[in-house]
């Protein structure tokens, strides 16, 4: 089976973790680290783009709403199945893409001429 890897990088205030590969049981730990360490470097929302995630198990699925405590963002499920989330809308907001999302949230924490910036990324990768 394919092991999680991830990506971050910071847009606009919002701080964005790529996963890839397959989140499971094997993984919810270290994706929880990366979450933790995401949010250490970045004070702003968190969005988890799952675009590049090729599947997950309950576990995995578990874990998110684990990370979702401190209000969470997710983008990129496409059909992926994902009862734990959907069923909890109050704590987790899902939105088609990055794009959207950070757009979102970004106009939410600053003012409107702040939000509309170019944005300043700093990437980091990690693997898992």
């Amino acid at each position: 089976m394919v092991s999680m890897h991830w990506d971050s990088t910071e847009r606009d205030g919002v701080g964005v973790l790529q996963l890839f590969g397959y989140l499971g049981r094997q993984d919810a730990h270290r994706f929880e680290g990366a979450v933790d360490w995401v949010r250490s470097r970045c004070k702003g929302p968190l969005v988890l783009d799952m675009s590049g995630l090729l599947g997950w198990s309950g576990e995995g699925e578990a874990a998110v709403m684990r990370a979702a405590g401190n209000s969470l963002a997710v983008c990129g499920l496409r059909e992926r199945p994902a009862p734990l989330l959907a069923a909890n809308k109050a704590l987790i907001r899902i939105y088609p893409d990055v794009a959207s999302a950070v757009a979102h949230l970004a106009s939410a924490v600053q003012g409107p001429a702040e939000a509309s910036r170019p944005e300043e990324g700093s990437g980091v990768r990690g693997a898992m």
